[in-house]
C-alpha cells in the first residue's frame, strides 16, 4: 500500500513539473512589436523575457530581435523561415542544437552571452545559407576548436574574439575559403589578445575588410597579409606597442593588394615618447591605391622630409593626423604634392591627456624598442630636390628652419592640394594675432573647422580660398575680424562664430558690412558672443537666411529689421536679457508661416505692459513659439507661469488690465487733482511775490521805453497810492508836497497810457523813493489798491532789502480791523 502512494505521488509530482515545464516553454505576453517594411519582423528587444515569446512556427515572420533579455537557451519555437535573429546580450550557454533547425537562417549575432566555442562546435555543425555571425565577448579559451565553422559553406562576415593562440586557419577546412570576406577580431566591442601576426593566420582567406584594433598586437612577420590580394580595409589601431615598423610590414605585404582604407591611430603609447614618422617607415605605401590613412594619437612630432612627396600615395583622398604633436616644419609645405587629397584632419593637436598609467609611461617599453626589430635611425634625409622648391617659393626659410620659427612675421603662400575641399583644424591650440595679408593661393576649399583655437583679432582677409561654403570660426576668443574678411566669400552658405567675443563690434555695425554681402549665407550662429544690442540694420546685406542664432548673450532689447528675411524658419533669442518686445520691435519681424522664434531662458513679464506681446505669441499659433514647454514669464507677484498655458494666463491678465484701467483714470485724476489744488495754494499763497517778481523780470527783459532803463536816481520822491473816494485829499496832499520841492506821482495824472495797469503800477512803485498808501475801507475794497499795497510790500522785502520806505495814512479810526492779517 505505501509503494503505491508513493508511486501515485511521484507520478503527480512528475505531470506537475510537465505541466509546469509546458506553461514556462514560451512567454504569451512578450509585447513585441511587429511591423512590415519589406519583411515581416517582430521586436522583442528589452522586455527582460526568461523564456521566449509563444511564436507560430509557420508564420511568416523573418526578422525577431531578442536582445537584452534573460534567456538562457536557444528557442525552439520560431518561425522555420527566419531569416534574422538577434539573441545578443542574453544568458544563453546551452540548447545550441536548435540553431540547426531554422536553414534558412542568414543573420546570427549571439554576441554577449556565455557560449563556450567548443559546445557551439558540438551542437551546431552545420548552417549552409548562414552569411553573417557575431560570436563575440562569450567564454575565453585559449584557441579555437578545429574545423569549427566546417559547415558554414555561405560564411561571409565573421566577428569572433581574438584568442591567444588561435590560428584562425583552423575554424575552417584545409580548402581555400572563398565565402568569407569580412573579419573582425576587434578587442574594442570584444576580446583579442593576439600578441603576433603570422602568414599561417590568414592563408586560407581572400579577405576585403579585416579588423584588428585592440587586439595587444607587438608583431607581425614579414608577409603575414601578402596573401590578401583583395584587402581593401584594415584596421590596426589601438595596438599601442605595435609602433610604426608595424607600418613598414602592412605596407610591404599590401603593396600589391587593392587596399583602399588603412587605419592606423593610436599604434604608440599615449604617454610615451615622442615620435617621428621616418622615410624608412614609409617605404611601400607609394606602391599601394590607397585612398585613407589614418594616423591618429601617435604623438607624431615631425616627419621626415620627403615622406609626404614621395611616399605617401598619390591616389589619397582622406588623410587623418588628429590629436598628435606635430610642431612646424618643412613637410608642411609638402603637403601641396597629394594631387587628389580632398579631406585633411589635423585637428587635436598637443591634445591634453590624462595619465592613467596604461603600461606606456615608462621609456624601457618604449614602442621604439624590440629586439626582434631593426631599429631604424632617427635621422633626416633631406632631398635637394625638395629644399631647393621650398627655398624658391619660400626666400626667407633658413636652411636649419626645421623648427618653423620665423624671425619675424612673414607674408606667407600656403599651396594647397588642388583637390583639397574639406580642412579638420579645430584644437591646434593656435595663438596669434592676424595682421598681414595672409594668403592661401589658388584652392578649391569649400569646408573649413577651425572652432577650439585662439585667434584673437583677424586684420586681412584670407585672399585665395573664395570656395568656402561652410566656416566654423566658433570658440576662438576673437575679439576683431575685418570687414573685408568675409565680402571675398559670396559662396557661403554656412557661418559659424558662436563662443567668441565679438559683441563690441556688430553693435556698431548698422550698416551689414562685417557679414558683407553674402546672398547664400543660409545658416548664421552668433550664440555666446557677449552681444548686449544689435542695431537695426545689422543683417540688411544677408535676406537667404534660414536658420539665425543669437542665444546666450546679452539682450535686452530687441529692434533687427529681419522683414527681408523671406527664407527665414528659425530665430533663436534663447538666453538673453528680453523681458519684453513692443509693436515697432514686432513688425520688424518676417510674418510667413514657416517662420519659428525660441524665447526660452529670458525673463519675460506676464504685465499689462507686455499683453501686446504676449497675444502676438497667442495669435501666431503656439507651435511656431520653439521650446514651449521650457518657455516662462514671470507674473506680476513674482511666480514662475509656463507659456504652454498661454491662453489661461491671457485671461487672467485680461481682467487684471481691465481693473487696472479704472483704477489708473481714478488715481491718475485723484494726482492732477491733488497737485492742481497745492499747486493753486501755493500760487494763491505768494501770488504778490510771483506777480511782483513777473513785472520785474519783464521790466527787466522787455523795457517800454527809455525811462525804464538803467536808472541810477529815482524819478520821483514819493507815489501816493489812494482810493477814488479819497481823491481830493490824496491831490490836495500832493501839492502840498510839490510845494516844498518834491517829486509826486499819482495814478490819476501821472500814468502812461497805453501801458498795463499793473505795469504801470510796478513801475511807479520802483522808480519812487517812497510810497505813501491812504488807508482807509474803501482802499482796502479795491483790487488795484490792494495790488498797489502788496506790491509796495514785495518792493520793500526784495528789492530795498528791508528798507522802510513804505507809509500808511490811516483816515478812518477801525480800518486796522479790517487790514489783512499780512499787513
Amino acid at each position: 500500500m505505501d509503494i503505491m502512494l508513493t508511486f501515485k505521488f511521484l507520478w503527480v509530482m512528475m505531470t506537475l513539473c510537465i505541466y509546469v515545464r509546458a506553461e514556462e516553454k514560451c512567454t504569451d505576453d512578450a509585447n513585441c512589436l511587429y511591423s512590415y517594411a519589406g519583411k515581416l519582423s517582430a521586436d522583442c528587444s528589452s522586455r527582460n523575457l526568461a523564456f521566449p515569446p509563444c511564436f507560430n512556427e509557420t508564420s511568416e515572420l523573418e526578422a525577431i530581435n531578442l536582445r537584452h533579455n534573460r534567456l538562457n537557451h536557444v528557442p525552439d519555437n520560431m518561425p522555420k523561415n527566419i531569416e534574422f535573429l538577434d539573441l545578443s546580450y542574453n544568458n544563453i550557454q546551452d540548447n545550441l542544437v536548435y540553431l540547426q533547425n531554422y536553414t534558412r537562417l542568414r543573420h546570427l549575432n549571439l554576441y554577449h552571452n556565455q557560449i563556450d566555442y567548443a559546445s557551439f562546435h558540438r551542437q551546431v555543425t552545420e548552417m549552409p545559407n548562414l552569411q553573417f555571425i557575431s560570436l563575440k565577448h562569450n567564454k575565453h579559451i585559449s584557441s579555437y576548436p578545429r574545423y569549427l565553422f566546417a559547415g558554414f559553406g555561405s560564411l561571409h562576415h565573421l566577428r569572433i574574439d581574438g584568442l591567444p593562440d588561435g590560428n584562425f586557419g583552423d575554424m575552417f577546412p584545409n580548402s581555400e575559403v572563398k565565402s568569407l570576406k569580412i573579419l573582425d577580431v576587434s578587442g574594442y566591442d570584444g576580446f583579442c589578445k593576439i600578441s603576433r601576426l603570422k602568414a599561417s593566420m590568414f592563408a586560407k582567406f581572400n579577405l576585403t575588410h579585416l579588423n584588428l584594433s585592440q587586439c595587444d598586437l607587438l608583431y607581425i612577420d614579414l608577409g603575414s597579409l601578402s596573401s590578401q590580394k583583395h584587402l581593401q580595409f584594415l584596421d590596426a589601431s589601438n595596438n599601442e606597442r605595435l609602433g610604426f615598423r608595424g607600418l613598414r610590414i602592412i605596407a610591404h605585404d599590401l603593396q600589391n593588394s587593392t587596399i583602399k582604407v588603412l587605419k592606423l591611430n593610436k599604434v604608440h603609447c599615449t604617454f610615451g615618447l615622442g615620435t617621428i614618422l621616418l622615410l624608412n617607415h614609409t617605404t611601400y605605401l607609394n606602391k599601394t591605391s590607397l585612398e585613407e590613412l589614418y594616423l591618429d594619437s601617435n604623438r607624431i612630432e615631425i616627419m621626415e622630409t620627403g615622406v609626404i612627396t614621395y611616399h605617401l600615395p598619390k591616389s589619397l583622398k582622406y588623410l587623418s593626423l588628429g590629436d598628435n604633436q606635430i610642431s612646424n616644419g618643412i613637410y608642411h609645405l609638402e603637403l601641396s604634392a597629394l594631387h587628389n587629397l580632398q579631406t585633411l584632419n589635423a585637428s587635436f593637436q598637443f591634445f591634453t591627456h590624462n595619465n592613467f598609467f596604461d603600461g606606456c609611461y615608462d621609456y624601457r617599453h618604449s614602442c621604439h624598442i624590440l629586439p626582434e626589430f631593426t631599429v631604424y635611425p632617427q635621422e633626416f634625409t633631406v632631398y635637394p630636390s625638395v629644399v631647393k622648391s621650398v627655398r624658391n617659393i619660400y626666400p626667407w626659410y633658413q636652411h636649419n628652419a626645421f623648427s618653423g620659427l620665423f624671425p619675424k612675421p612673414p607674408n606667407f603662400t600656403y599651396y594647397l592640394p588642388r583637390s583639397l575641399t574639406t580642412i579638420f583644424a579645430n584644437d591646434m591650440k593656435f595663438q596669434f594675432f592676424v595682421i598681414r595679408q595672409l594668403f592661401f593661393g589658388q584652392c578649391n576649399v569649400t569646408h573649413l573647422h577651425f572652432q577650439n583655437n585662439l585667434i584673437y583679432e583677424m586684420h586681412v582677409p584670407t585672399l585665395g580660398c573664395n570656395n568656402l561654403v561652410y566656416l566654423d570660426f566658433s570658440n576662438n576668443y576673437c575679439r576683431y575680424f575685418t570687414p573685408h574678411m568675409l565680402k571675398i566669400q559670396s559662396q557661403l552658405e554656412v557661418l559659424n562664430f558662436s563662443r567668441n567675443d565679438l559683441g563690441h563690434i556688430f553693435q556698431d555695425d548698422n550698416k551689414g558690412e562685417l557679414l558683407g554681402r553674402n546672398l547664400k549665407l543660409t545658416v548664421l550662429s552668433l550664440h555666446d558672443n557677449k552681444i548686449t544690442t544689435l542695431p537695426r540694420n545689422v543683417f540688411i546685406n544677408n535676406s537667404m537666411i534660414k536658420i539665425l542664432n543669437i542665444s546666450r548673450n546679452r539682450l535686452d532689447t530687441w529692434s533687427v529689421d529681419l522683414r527681408h528675411m523671406y527664407q527665414l524658419q528659425f530665430l533663436d533669442l534663447s538666453f538673453n536679457l528680453l523681458s519684453e518686445l513692443d509693436e515697432s520691435a514686432i513688425d520688424l519681424l518676417p510674418t510667413h508661416g514657416e517662420f519659428k522664434i525660441s524665447f526660452q531662458g529670458n525673463p519675460l513679464s506676464c504685465t499689462c505692459k507686455n499683453l501686446f506681446f504676449l497675444n502676438w505669441i497667442n495669435n501666431i499659433h503656439l507651435d511656431r513659439l520653439s521650446h514651449i514647454a521650457n518657455t516662462t514669464c514671470i507674473y506680476r507677484n513674482g511666480s514662475t507661469l509656463s507659456l504652454q498655458n498661454l491662453p489661461d494666463i491671457l485671461n487672467i491678465l485680461q481682467k487684471d488690465c481691465s481693473s487696472y484701467s479704472v483704477f489708473i483714470i481714478l488715481a491718475s485724476s485723484f494726482i492732477c487733482f491733488v497737485t492742481s489744488f497745492i499747486i493753486y495754494r501755493i500760487m494763491y499763497r505768494y501770488r504778490w511775490k510771483i506777480l511782483y517778481i513777473y513785472y520785474l523780470v519783464k521790466r527787466a527783459i522787455f523795457p517800454e521805453n527809455k525811462k525804464t532803463e538803467g536808472k541810477r536816481f529815482y524819478e520821483s520822491d514819493v507815489f501816493i497810492s489812494y482810493a477814488a473816494h479819497q481823491r481830493d485829499f490824496s491831490i490836495s496832499m500832493a501839492r502840498k508836497l510839490e510845494n516844498k520841492g518834491l517829486k509826486v506821482r499819482i495814478h490819476d495824472r501821472d500814468f502812461l497810457p497805453g501801458i498795463d495797469i499793473a505795469e504801470n503800477i510796478t513801475n511807479a512803485i520802483h522808480n519812487s523813493r517812497r510810497t505813501v498808501v491812504v488807508m482807509t475801507s474803501h482802499f482796502l475794497k479795491s483790487h488795484w489798491c490792494m495790488f498797489e499795497l502788496n506790491m509796495a510790500r514785495m518792493e520793500s522785502i526784495y528789492s530795498r532789502g528791508g528798507e522802510n520806505f513804505l507809509l500808511l495814512i490811516l483816515l478812518e479810526k477801525n480800518v486796522i480791523k479790517d487790514m489783512p492779517r499780512s499787513l
